[in-house]
């Protein structure tokens, strides 16, 4: 997270709890965006990028907990480690250091008076998997689910309605959408909010007269200068 933004956003411990329960919410029938209407603004934003990349990525981290503890856990204790799993597993850049990324959890668990007792628990699990990444992933690369992040049912008819194509749908989806700011020009101009943007290491381009286009999103508290 860029240093600039760093003191204003929530602990990542406190939004990994977050996405947690919204994830569990979502394992239980709830709709995702009436469950983020309820959260704490403060909490709001990052728990919504990291629920939307958490969910991204659901089928892959629920396989992957299958091998770490192939007994299942308590539903809350379960989306924890998924919702961790998923940042992760994936092949793309960590939105934070992976030993950060255990460490929060962790810390997440001893937080919360239900999970305190099993922190231990969910500190092997994801030093484990860090441990023993690469054959986790080969131990799962066979699972359709965990391949694709969609139910089964979904796969086989995306395969039998669309034989030519369906790969590529499922593919598609598993990308996330470009992000894209609307600048406020009363404080800044689009130049000037790229080259703050460029400073903190963050790829982006003018789009028209008040907008900028980030082609790798990134959660909100980290883009600089939201939090003012």
């Amino acid at each position: 997270m860029p240093a600039e933004t760093a003191t204003h956003a929530p602990p990542l411990w406190r939004q990994l709890q977050q996405t947690a329960r919204l994830v569990q919410g979502v394992a239980e029938g709830r709709s995702l965006t009436a469950q983020l209407e309820s959260v704490d603004p403060a909490l709001r934003a990052g728990a919504q990028a990291l629920s939307f990349h958490a969910l991204r990525w659901l089928g892959l981290a629920r396989a992957l907990r299958r091998q770490l503890a192939p007994r299942a856990p308590a539903p809350a204790l379960d989306a924890l480690l998924c919702t961790a799993l998923s940042l992760l597993a994936p092949e793309e850049p960590l939105p934070y250091p992976a030993f950060t990324l255990v460490d929060q959890a962790v810390e997440a668990a001893k937080r919360d008076r239900a999970l305190r007792a099993q922190a231990a628990f969910v500190n092997g699990c994801l030093r484990r998997f860090l441990r023993e990444r690469a054959a986790l992933l080969q131990a799962v690369q066979d699972d359709p689910v965990a391949r694709w992040n969609h139910p089964r049912w979904w796969i086989e008819r995306l395969e039998r309605d669309h034989p030519q194509d369906w790969w590529a749908i499922l593919a598609s989806a598993q990308r996330p959408a470009p992000m894209v700011l609307r600048v406020n020009l009363r404080r800044n101009t689009v130049p000037e909010f790229c080259q703050r943007l460029d400073r903190a290491g963050i790829e982006a381009r003018a789009l028209g007269a008040a907008a900028v286009w980030l082609p790798k999103p990134l959660p909100v508290p980290a883009i600089p200068g939201f939090a003012e």
